[in-house]
Protein backbone atom coordinates (compact mmCIF):
# COMPACT_ATOMS: atom_id res chain seq x y z
CA UNK A 1 0.00 0.00 0.00
CA UNK A 2 1.91 3.16 -1.04
CA UNK A 3 -1.54 5.55 -0.17
CA UNK A 4 -4.47 5.71 1.51
CA UNK A 5 -7.99 7.15 0.28
CA UNK A 6 -10.26 9.65 1.59
CA UNK A 7 -10.86 9.25 5.60
CA UNK A 8 -14.34 9.53 6.34
CA UNK A 9 -16.02 5.90 6.59
CA UNK A 10 -19.37 4.80 8.64
CA UNK A 11 -18.79 2.79 11.92
CA UNK A 12 -19.36 -0.81 11.27
CA UNK A 13 -21.93 -2.95 13.48
CA UNK A 14 -21.08 -2.93 16.97
CA UNK A 15 -20.89 -6.69 18.55
CA UNK A 16 -21.13 -5.13 22.00
CA UNK A 17 -17.87 -5.33 22.73
CA UNK A 18 -14.28 -3.96 21.49
CA UNK A 19 -13.35 -4.89 17.93
CA UNK A 20 -9.81 -4.39 17.01
CA UNK A 21 -7.33 -4.91 14.24
CA UNK A 22 -3.59 -6.15 14.29
CA UNK A 23 -1.72 -4.60 11.43
CA UNK A 24 1.89 -4.95 10.92
CA UNK A 25 4.24 -5.85 7.75
CA UNK A 26 4.83 -9.48 6.87
CA UNK A 27 7.27 -11.75 9.37
CA UNK A 28 6.89 -9.14 12.32
CA UNK A 29 5.52 -11.70 14.81
CA UNK A 30 1.65 -10.76 14.04
CA UNK A 31 0.54 -14.97 14.15
CA UNK A 32 2.38 -14.82 17.46
CA UNK A 33 0.20 -11.87 18.81
CA UNK A 34 -2.91 -13.01 17.32
CA UNK A 35 -2.34 -16.23 19.63
CA UNK A 36 -0.81 -14.62 22.95
CA UNK A 37 -4.52 -12.62 22.33
CA UNK A 38 -6.46 -15.21 21.46
CA UNK A 39 -5.23 -16.95 24.74
CA UNK A 40 -7.20 -15.01 27.20
CA UNK A 41 -10.74 -16.26 27.86
CA UNK A 42 -12.07 -12.67 26.86
CA UNK A 43 -10.81 -12.55 23.41
CA UNK A 44 -10.79 -13.94 20.18
CA UNK A 45 -8.36 -13.14 17.47
CA UNK A 46 -8.30 -14.06 14.44
CA UNK A 47 -5.80 -14.41 11.58
CA UNK A 48 -5.59 -13.76 8.26
CA UNK A 49 -9.00 -14.02 7.39
CA UNK A 50 -8.49 -12.08 4.08
CA UNK A 51 -5.39 -14.23 2.95
CA UNK A 52 -5.50 -15.13 -0.92
CA UNK A 53 -4.96 -18.12 0.23
CA UNK A 54 -7.66 -19.31 2.87
CA UNK A 55 -10.05 -17.75 5.63
CA UNK A 56 -7.32 -18.32 8.36
CA UNK A 57 -9.27 -17.77 11.22
CA UNK A 58 -8.58 -18.10 15.47
CA UNK A 59 -6.32 -20.90 15.50
CA UNK A 60 -8.05 -22.54 18.67
CA UNK A 61 -11.24 -22.95 16.44
CA UNK A 62 -9.71 -24.33 13.46
CA UNK A 63 -10.93 -27.20 14.79
CA UNK A 64 -14.38 -26.90 15.54
CA UNK A 65 -17.61 -26.47 13.62
CA UNK A 66 -17.00 -22.73 13.16
CA UNK A 67 -17.07 -20.99 9.36
CA UNK A 68 -16.81 -17.50 8.26
CA UNK A 69 -18.17 -19.15 4.93
CA UNK A 70 -16.70 -19.48 1.43
CA UNK A 71 -13.24 -17.19 0.02
CA UNK A 72 -16.22 -16.66 -2.93
CA UNK A 73 -18.78 -14.81 -0.98
CA UNK A 74 -15.34 -12.90 1.01
CA UNK A 75 -13.69 -11.58 -2.36
CA UNK A 76 -17.36 -10.81 -3.63
CA UNK A 77 -17.38 -7.98 -1.24
CA UNK A 78 -14.58 -8.16 1.24
CA UNK A 79 -15.93 -5.11 3.06
CA UNK A 80 -19.21 -6.85 4.13
CA UNK A 81 -17.06 -9.94 5.18
CA UNK A 82 -16.03 -7.27 7.56
CA UNK A 83 -19.54 -6.89 8.87
CA UNK A 84 -19.68 -11.11 8.88
CA UNK A 85 -16.47 -11.39 11.24
CA UNK A 86 -18.22 -8.70 13.40
CA UNK A 87 -21.01 -10.58 13.68
CA UNK A 88 -19.47 -13.41 15.58
CA UNK A 89 -17.67 -13.18 18.48
CA UNK A 90 -18.50 -16.08 20.07
CA UNK A 91 -19.09 -15.18 23.24
CA UNK A 92 -16.01 -12.76 23.14
CA UNK A 93 -15.72 -9.55 24.93
CA UNK A 94 -12.89 -8.34 21.94
CA UNK A 95 -12.97 -9.79 18.53
CA UNK A 96 -10.18 -8.72 16.16
CA UNK A 97 -8.07 -10.01 13.10
CA UNK A 98 -4.98 -9.47 11.32
CA UNK A 99 -4.13 -7.57 8.43
CA UNK A 100 -0.63 -7.27 6.97
CA UNK A 101 0.78 -5.23 4.00
CA UNK A 102 -0.53 -5.52 0.78
CA UNK A 103 -3.50 -7.59 1.75
CA UNK A 104 -7.14 -6.49 1.32
CA UNK A 105 -6.32 -2.55 0.59
CA UNK A 106 -9.82 -1.77 0.65
CA UNK A 107 -10.62 -3.75 3.73
CA UNK A 108 -7.42 -1.83 5.08
CA UNK A 109 -8.59 1.23 4.40
CA UNK A 110 -12.23 0.56 5.80
CA UNK A 111 -11.19 -0.79 9.50
CA UNK A 112 -8.71 2.44 9.64
CA UNK A 113 -11.30 5.06 9.04
CA UNK A 114 -13.72 3.38 11.08
CA UNK A 115 -12.17 4.85 14.71
CA UNK A 116 -15.04 2.67 16.57
CA UNK A 117 -12.02 -0.15 15.69
CA UNK A 118 -9.05 0.20 18.14
CA UNK A 119 -5.96 -0.78 16.38
CA UNK A 120 -2.50 -2.42 17.23
CA UNK A 121 0.35 -1.98 14.77
CA UNK A 122 2.91 -4.33 15.49
CA UNK A 123 6.99 -3.70 14.05
CA UNK A 124 9.99 -5.96 14.43
CA UNK A 125 13.45 -3.41 15.16
CA UNK A 126 15.67 -6.34 13.66
CA UNK A 127 14.38 -5.32 9.53
CA UNK A 128 16.72 -7.91 8.84
CA UNK A 129 15.68 -10.63 10.46
CA UNK A 130 12.45 -10.39 9.11
CA UNK A 131 13.47 -10.12 5.32
CA UNK A 132 14.95 -13.37 5.98
CA UNK A 133 12.15 -14.77 7.59
CA UNK A 134 10.12 -14.07 4.52
CA UNK A 135 12.72 -15.71 2.46
CA UNK A 136 12.97 -19.01 3.70
CA UNK A 137 9.02 -18.83 4.50
CA UNK A 138 8.85 -18.49 0.83
CA UNK A 139 11.93 -21.50 0.13
CA UNK A 140 9.66 -23.62 2.49
CA UNK A 141 6.25 -22.57 1.56
CA UNK A 142 5.50 -22.44 5.76
CA UNK A 143 4.43 -19.51 7.10
CA UNK A 144 2.79 -20.78 10.34
CA UNK A 145 3.95 -23.25 12.81
CA UNK A 146 2.12 -24.29 15.74
CA UNK A 147 4.06 -27.50 16.64
CA UNK A 148 7.68 -28.21 17.12
CA UNK A 149 7.27 -31.74 14.94
CA UNK A 150 6.37 -29.65 11.97
CA UNK A 151 9.08 -27.61 12.24
CA UNK A 152 12.21 -28.75 10.56
CA UNK A 153 15.43 -28.50 12.73
CA UNK A 154 17.90 -27.61 9.93
CA UNK A 155 16.88 -24.14 8.51
CA UNK A 156 17.27 -23.99 4.80
CA UNK A 157 20.48 -21.18 3.92
CA UNK A 158 19.31 -18.44 1.73
CA UNK A 159 21.12 -15.73 -0.44
CA UNK A 160 20.04 -11.73 0.63
CA UNK A 161 19.87 -9.63 -2.57
CA UNK A 162 21.41 -6.21 -0.37
CA UNK A 163 18.90 -4.33 -3.05
CA UNK A 164 15.81 -6.50 -2.76
CA UNK A 165 16.39 -6.00 1.49
CA UNK A 166 16.94 -2.37 1.30
CA UNK A 167 13.57 -2.19 -1.62
CA UNK A 168 11.41 -4.49 0.96
CA UNK A 169 12.35 -2.30 4.06
CA UNK A 170 11.64 1.04 2.39
CA UNK A 171 8.18 -0.89 1.15
CA UNK A 172 7.70 -1.65 4.71
CA UNK A 173 8.10 1.66 6.36
CA UNK A 174 6.16 3.60 3.55
CA UNK A 175 3.77 0.89 4.76
CA UNK A 176 3.95 2.04 8.41
CA UNK A 177 4.05 6.11 7.16
CA UNK A 178 0.64 5.56 5.76
CA UNK A 179 -0.99 4.18 8.40
CA UNK A 180 0.94 6.16 11.26
CA UNK A 181 -0.50 9.11 8.50
CA UNK A 182 -4.36 8.34 8.53
CA UNK A 183 -4.46 7.62 12.30
CA UNK A 184 -2.82 11.06 12.59
CA UNK A 185 -5.61 12.30 9.90
CA UNK A 186 -8.44 11.01 11.56
CA UNK A 187 -7.56 11.78 15.48
CA UNK A 188 -6.80 8.18 16.37
CA UNK A 189 -4.31 6.95 18.82
CA UNK A 190 -3.21 3.18 17.79
CA UNK A 191 -1.34 0.95 20.24
CA UNK A 192 1.96 0.26 18.76
CA UNK A 193 4.21 -2.55 19.84
CA UNK A 194 7.59 -4.11 18.78
CA UNK A 195 7.71 -7.76 18.20
CA UNK A 196 10.87 -8.21 20.50
CA UNK A 197 8.73 -6.88 23.31
CA UNK A 198 6.08 -9.20 23.11
CA UNK A 199 7.58 -11.31 25.92
CA UNK A 200 7.61 -8.25 28.31
CA UNK A 201 4.88 -8.42 30.96
CA UNK A 202 4.66 -5.05 30.94
CA UNK A 203 3.80 -4.95 27.39
CA UNK A 204 1.37 -8.08 27.24
CA UNK A 205 -0.82 -6.31 30.03
CA UNK A 206 -0.68 -2.54 28.13
CA UNK A 207 -1.64 -5.01 25.24
CA UNK A 208 -5.01 -6.21 27.70
CA UNK A 209 -5.84 -2.55 28.90
CA UNK A 210 -6.15 -1.08 25.25
CA UNK A 211 -8.39 -3.77 25.00
CA UNK A 212 -9.98 -2.89 27.92
CA UNK A 213 -9.37 -6.03 29.73
CA UNK A 214 -8.38 -5.73 33.01
CA UNK A 215 -4.28 -8.02 32.85
CA UNK A 216 -4.53 -8.33 36.58
CA UNK A 217 -3.69 -12.34 36.74
CA UNK A 218 -3.84 -12.62 33.13
CA UNK A 219 -1.59 -15.66 31.72
CA UNK A 220 -1.09 -15.01 28.17
CA UNK A 221 0.40 -17.66 26.06
CA UNK A 222 2.10 -17.70 22.54
CA UNK A 223 1.27 -20.89 20.58
CA UNK A 224 3.33 -19.81 17.50
CA UNK A 225 6.97 -21.36 17.35
CA UNK A 226 9.78 -19.44 16.64
CA UNK A 227 11.20 -20.69 13.55
CA UNK A 228 14.25 -19.12 13.11
CA UNK A 229 17.69 -19.12 14.68
CA UNK A 230 18.55 -15.80 16.20
CA UNK A 231 22.39 -15.72 14.71
CA UNK A 232 21.76 -14.94 10.92
CA UNK A 233 25.35 -16.34 10.09
CA UNK A 234 23.04 -19.89 10.16
CA UNK A 235 20.76 -19.18 7.67
CA UNK A 236 22.28 -16.73 5.16
CA UNK A 237 24.41 -18.26 3.03
CA UNK A 238 26.06 -14.49 1.49
CA UNK A 239 26.62 -13.67 5.23
CA UNK A 240 29.83 -12.52 4.95
CA UNK A 241 29.72 -11.10 1.29
CA UNK A 242 25.97 -9.03 3.05
CA UNK A 243 27.74 -7.53 5.15
CA UNK A 244 30.41 -5.88 3.22
CA UNK A 245 27.52 -4.90 1.11
CA UNK A 246 25.82 -3.07 3.93
CA UNK A 247 29.07 -1.55 4.82
CA UNK A 248 27.87 2.11 5.76
CA UNK A 249 24.01 1.30 6.29
CA UNK A 250 22.21 1.35 9.22
CA UNK A 251 20.52 -2.43 8.58
CA UNK A 252 24.08 -4.05 8.94
CA UNK A 253 24.04 -3.91 12.92
CA UNK A 254 20.83 -5.46 11.96
CA UNK A 255 22.01 -8.36 10.92
CA UNK A 256 24.81 -8.88 13.82
CA UNK A 257 21.88 -8.36 16.28
CA UNK A 258 22.09 -11.37 18.59
CA UNK A 259 19.07 -10.20 20.98
CA UNK A 260 15.80 -10.64 18.63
Amino acid sequence: METLGPTGAAPGPDPGGVRFVVVGARRTGTNMLCTLLDSHPAILCHHEVFNPRGIFCAQGLRDADFSLGSMEERDADPVAFVDRVWGRPEGRHCLGFKLTRGQAEPVLLHVLADRSVRKIVLRRRNRVKAHVSERIAERLDQWEVYDEAELDPVRPRVEIDADRLRSEVAGNERFYRCIESRMEATGQTPLRIDYEDLGDPGERARLLRFLDVDPEGAVLEARSVKQNPRDLREVVANFEALAEALEGDPLRAELFDLES
